[in-house]
């Protein structure tokens, strides 16, 4: 059963000022994600297409920003084979546990102007 749905669409130029700042790359991604990224020919829009999952999950789970929906403790990585997948942690993984959610489905998809996510959660 489906418990929650969530979007986002992420402009690659304007994620490409913020990580920028090494302020808000630590605050936003894991280690992982900034090594991924950073070894990519355009790191932007690696960082834009995982900033859109991180919010397309916390619409879906229908808590935002908070201690229940962390962007450090939403870590995007991939399967064995090659597809995208969440990877939760601390309190957000506490919080997904509780409400007694089972699965996360992600995609993800980039150009070089935009990047967008869509999350599915089900029980």
């Amino acid at each position: 059963m489906i418990k929650g749905l969530g979007t986002d669409i992420v402009e690659v130029e304007r994620m490409a000022k913020k990580v920028k700042k090494n302020s808000f790359l630590m605050e936003v991604f894991t280690i992982k994600e900034i090594e991924y990224c950073q070894l990519k020919k355009h790191p932007a829009q690696h960082y834009a297409a995982r900033f859109a999952a991180k919010e397309a999950y916390m619409k879906a789970i229908g808590k935002g920003w908070s201690k229940e929906a962390n962007f450090k403790e939403i870590e995007i990585t991939k399967t064995k084979e090659g597809a995208p997948s969440i990877l939760l942690s601390g309190n957000t993984l506490l919080s997904f546990t509780q409400l007694n959610y089972k699965h996360i489905f992600v995609s993800i998809s980039h150009t070089t102007s935009m990047a967008s996510s869509t999350v599915i959660i089900t029980a």
